[in-house]
């Protein structure tokens, strides 16, 4: 699927305006984008120590990344929806 100009620029302005009538769901985004982050971070950490010749997994760490790809997906189309 291709996303053409007309739809990103439809949903910046869908982001603005229930960013401002729905701050809780703005909050929401920003945490779960911060989650997100916080779970990439681990993951490269494990990933650089597993190139360092430890004898680790990453699979607990690449999980918590997919979670929190999902909660931050669920939140953003909770503040686009308003709900």
């Amino acid at each position: 699927m291709t996303i053409s100009e007309e739809q990103k620029v439809a949903a910046v302005h869908r982001l603005s305006v229930m960013s401002e009538r729905h701050p809780e769901l703005k909050r929401r985004v920003a945490d779960a984008r911060l989650e997100l982050a916080a779970a990439i971070l681990a993951m490269d950490a494990v990933e650089e120590r597993i190139q360092a010749g430890e004898k680790l997994h990453s699979l607990q760490e690449q999980a918590a990344v997919e979670l929190a790809k999902n909660a931050h997906a669920q939140a953003l189309a909770d503040l686009l929806r308003g709900e």
